[in-house]
């Protein structure tokens, strides 16, 4: 198991965000995690990557402990993250942007620049380089996003809602480079609320709700089960 989540917990205060969740993730899936707002997607990706430390539990990430680590300790061990809310450096141009990715890790200009090249290139981004990246919109945004994370060689990419927004041509796009990425080795693990791009992509989907672990399954499953269609999904993907 490349990804160990093992009863994490987080609480601020009085309120539980993430309460004893436990699931994996092996070496080349593609895992959705899926659930209401406010469900402690977005917290869990946080105590995962190291932005917030968990109350209770333990994270193992290829074989070592990385509980508590600090975002950069764990960015070095191959597990980076994505933010929802996309704010790139506005002043700098997007291949600027993308080298700040690599040098998390990477010491000298010049590998750098040669990491940023083979990320604007997978993610489409080559004619925009010198393009500043406040003037991209938001579809441009989300890839230039991807494209910092690639930066850092991940084996584990954790996407949160890069397809939040898109419109069909961009979200076709988008869907179509997370494959390739997975193809070309990247075990990914994605928060989404888009549910087609979901039950398309993933081969497994963990289900969050007040906190809670409510469901892990297939996507078939996902939709059938009663609980996720209460809490989230709808009679709209009952599947019969």
């Amino acid at each position: 198991m490349l990804l160990e989540v093992d009863a994490i917990s987080r609480r601020f205060g009085g309120l539980t965000a993430v309460s004893a969740v436990t699931f994996g993730v092996s070496e080349g899936e593609v895992v959705g995690l899926i659930g209401p707002n406010g469900a402690g997607k977005t917290t869990l990706f946080n105590v995962i990557a190291g932005a917030l430390p968990p109350s209770a539990g333990r994270i193992r990430f290829a074989d070592s402990d990385i509980t508590a680590k600090k975002p950069h300790l764990i960015c070095r061990h191959g597990l980076v993250r994505t933010f929802q809310i996309v704010r790139p450096f506005g002043s700098l141009s997007v291949v600027d942007n993308i080298v700040i990715g690599a040098f998390t890790r990477v010491r000298d200009r010049h590998t750098a620049y040669a990491a940023a090249e083979r990320a604007l290139e997978a993610t489409g981004l080559a004619r925009w380089r010198d393009a500043l990246a406040r003037s991209l919109p938001i579809g441009l945004r989300k890839r230039l996003e991807v494209a910092r994370a690639l930066a850092t060689r991940p084996r584990l990419l954790l996407l949160d809602e890069v397809m939040n927004g898109l419109n069909p041509t961009e979200l076709t796009e988008m869907m179509a480079l997370i494959r390739e990425l997975n193809a070309g080795g990247i075990t990914i693990l994605l928060i989404e609320h888009v549910m087609a791009a979901v039950m398309s992509l993933c081969g497994r989907i963990v289900v969050l709700h007040h906190g809670e672990k409510i469901a892990e399954a297939s996507p078939r499953e996902i939709a059938r089960d009663p609980r996720v269609i209460d809490a989230y999904l709808g009679e709209a993907y009952l599947i019969e």
